[in-house]
């Protein structure tokens, strides 16, 4: 990639606040419309379906609050807070297999939060224990679960051996001490390859580490350090993640100085330095900030066109149902997203009459079907095949063919899209603006509402 012609007037016009789409629609044109009722519906309806199953499990807990962090949390130190939550989110557990009839097979099971590792491994354990006595885990499935390695013990990790977990991801964000004591998370290298090393010495098949570029406090040295040692310890997957600064949104995010946050073309060159030290050590570019390894599960789904996305991310487990379980989760079934809610009282008392917890969701009609497909697509394979949509959706794809076919010879023009000979495909330039291009194709996008993170 030539990043010279990636003028500042360049940046400046494609820096746009634009959606990371593990949804489509996206959650803010979702509706408290839809509700209990309707997402039991959906899942009664679905449970006649022999596909197996994605779960999601949320558990919100943390020691501290990270500045920096978007995600739904419960700060605490007392390890006895969860129990009251657990005895809820087995009781939705048990309500929602209940609905699925004989549908149990579970293809992907994954932890998130918050701080899965928050729990003891007592409680981890006996969470896992129902989960396996409802469901059944289907001799390919993916198990995989978010640490927090400052938090996590080896008992920890012997729980998760035991029940079969193939997969850990290590939230790192930066290894520099100063950014890490800036934004109130702590987590050492040698923290880090702890659990590294034990998930490798007992055949977990694969070890995730997030980072973050655009951290406030973050600097070019500090940054490149991180990188030397996210490949000394090389990792099977990367993501590389651009900080989002939504002080309006993400209300603990006001007490950063915003003359500390790296933004515009600096931003840029951190991700542009991480990204080319990665390909040179032989990893993959896997959608739009991520890499793996050649020989991991997601590089080779990219070169047969499998990847795919949803709220877990980038995924090889393409077309599963995604029932989210606890506070704020988010489900993903084929024709309608349902979110939980995010008062923990509110979520109790749902628990207890309707036996999910569904705040809001959306309804998917054929026309969000089609442009979701297209989004994705452009996102997880950074191309656009018309071939394959008029096989999938006949004379229905004919709207999104023109939309393409009247914007992209500009993106043409600045080297970010190359024709082909059934459609279209992103340059490696065009994949650092892969979301502001995949906005192109949706209907609800309003650039004037600031609710998403900058695309650099």
């Amino acid at each position: 990639m030539d990043a010279t012609k990636l003028s500042y007037e360049l940046i400046n016009r494609f820096d746009k606040r634009v959606p990371r789409y593990t949804s489509y629609p996206t959650v803010p044109n979702w509706t408290e419309k839809f509700g209990p009722k309707d997402y039991i519906s959906d899942l009664v309806t679905r449970s006649e379906f022999e596909d197996p199953l994605s779960i999601y499990v949320h558990i919100p807990f943390c020691i501290r609050r990270c500045l920096f962090c978007a995600c739904t949390v419960l700060v605490t130190q007392r390890v006895d807070r969860p129990e009251k939550y657990l005895e809820y989110l087995k009781l939705e557990i048990d309500k929602t297999r209940d609905l699925l009839n004989s549908r149990d097979d579970v293809i992907q099971l994954h932890f998130g939060g918050g701080t899965p590792t928050h729990l003891t491994p007592e409680q981890l354990d006996d969470l896992l224990g129902h989960i396996y006595d409802r469901f059944s885990m289907n001799g390919n499935a993916e198990k995989s679960i978010e640490l927090h390695p400052s938090v996590t013990s080896i008992e920890h990790m012997e729980v998760l051996k035991t029940y079969g977990f193939n997969r850990v991801s290590m939230g790192v964000q930066d290894f520099d001490l100063n950014v890490q004591e800036k934004l109130n998370r702590f987590q050492t290298y040698e923290e880090t390859k702890l659990i590294l090393d034990f998930a490798r010495s007992n055949n977990f098949d694969g070890v995730n580490m997030d980072l973050i570029y655009g951290l406030p406090y973050q600097t070019t040295e500090g940054f490149e350090d991180t990188i030397d040692k996210t490949l000394i310890l090389k990792p099977d997957r990367i993501a590389l993640y651009s900080y989002a600064h939504l002080p309006n949104i993400i209300r603990h995010q006001s007490t950063i100085p915003l003359d500390v946050i790296p933004t515009g073309p600096n931003k840029l060159d951190l991700f542009l330095y991480a990204r080319e030290k990665f390909l040179e050590d032989g990893y993959v570019p896997i959608g739009f900030d991520h890499f793996a390894l050649p020989d991991d599960e997601i590089s080779i789904s990219v070169h047969e066109k499998t990847l795919r996305r949803n709220f877990m991310g980038f995924t090889t487990k393409a077309g599963t149902d995604m029932i989210a379980f606890g506070y704020s989760g988010i489900s993903e079934l084929h024709t309608a997203y349902a979110q939980n809610s995010k008062d923990m009282g509110e979520y109790e008392t749902m628990i207890e009459k309707y036996g999910v917890a569904t705040i809001k969701g959306y309804k998917l009609s054929d026309e969000d079907i089609l442009r979701k497909q297209v989004i994705m697509d452009w996102l997880c394979l950074n191309e656009i095949d018309y071939t394959v949509l008029k096989e999938k959706y006949g004379s229905n794809s004919k709207k999104l063919i023109k939309i393409s076919e009247d914007l992209f010879p500009n993106f043409q023009e600045i080297d970010f899209v190359e024709k082909t000979d059934n459609g279209w495909k992103a340059t490696s330039m065009g994949r650092l603006f892969a979301r502001v291009i995949a906005s192109s194709f949706d209907e609800y996008y309003d650039a004037s509402k600031h609710l998403f993170s900058r695309s650099v």
